[in-house]
Parts: C-alpha cells; sequence; structure tokens
C-alpha cells in the first residue's frame, strides 16, 4: 500500500500516513484538496486534488436518488406536538409515536432526511405534552388521595 507525507500550514510534516488515513483526516478537516501531500518516495510536494486515489469528497445526490425517498410528515408531526402542548394531549401522544417511527425511517435511510428537525420537534414537544398531562393528573390526585386518608 502506497504511503503519503502530508504537509500542514504552519509548514510541519506528518507521515509516512496511508490513504485510509488521508481519508480520515480529510473527514475530520485536518487536510482538504489544497494541503500539501507527496508519495513516501517523492519530493514534490502537490496539492491533495492532484491525487484522485486520495479523494474522499462524496458524490452529491442525484435527483433520482431522492425520489426513492419516502416524503416526510414532519410538518404534521410538528403540528401535533404543538397541539398536544397547547390544548390537546391525544394529539402529543400521536405526534410522540409518529415522530419516533419516523425518525427509525429517516434514521434507516428510507424516508426524506430534509424533515429531520421538524420530525424531531414534533416528536419532543409531543414527549412533553405527555408529561404536563400526568403531572396534571397526579397534581390533582393529591387532594382525593388527601381527602380519603382523612376519612379513617
Amino acid at each position: 500500500m502506497q504511503k503519503f507525507y502530508f504537509k500542514s500550514d504552519d509548514g510541519e510534516e506528518y507521515g509516512p500516513i496511508s490513504e485510509i488515513d488521508v481519508r480520515e483526516w480529510q473527514n475530520q478537516g485536518r487536510m482538504n484538496s489544497e494541503s500539501l501531500v507527496r508519495y513516501e518516495d517523492s519530493e514534490d510536494w502537490l496539492p491533495l486534488s492532484n491525487f484522485p486515489e486520495l479523494s474522499s469528497t462524496p458524490q452529491p445526490p442525484t435527483q433520482q436518488d431522492s425520489q426513492n425517498f419516502q416524503p416526510h410528515r414532519g410538518t404534521m408531526i410538528l403540528i401535533f406536538g404543538i397541539l398536544g402542548v397547547s390544548c390537546c394531549f391525544p394529539f402529543g401522544i400521536a405526534a410522540w409515536v409518529m415522530g419516533h417511527a419516523d425518525m427509525k425511517l429517516i434514521d434507516s435511510g428510507e424516508m426524506d432526511p430534509t424533515g429531520r428537525g421538524m420530525t424531531n420537534g414534533g416528536k419532543i414537544c409531543g414527549i412533553i405534552s405527555v408529561i404536563i398531562f400526568v403531572l396534571g393528573c397526579g397534581l390533582n390526585l393529591i387532594p382525593v388521595l388527601f381527602e380519603l386518608s382523612q376519612m379513617q
């Protein structure tokens, strides 16, 4: 396997490093297409873009790829979550359940990931509405339990 040397912006040289290391460093932002690199057995420093075998730039999704996703329901889930918090508890349950299911589909690559933020926001609102409802019921039960304990 071919080894490389990398020269940082401050002139420091690193290496020898493998192709895998170069790709990892690109993903970490330590290197870019303008970073100077040379083969282990060479003295010529060239920009990383001159080494096609080290290219780690992902290809942008094509229109055909994006059509393979199920459409997201992020807007509806967010609206359900807000309704659950503000006035109607059952909408909160629906937002939580639907949001959880849709996040699994988004994470597995079956659903359009552009709805991740709205879906997650709606799911969180749904969880909050359930917590508020449970706390409200619990607080309303305290006087009843107190009255029952006084009857004995």
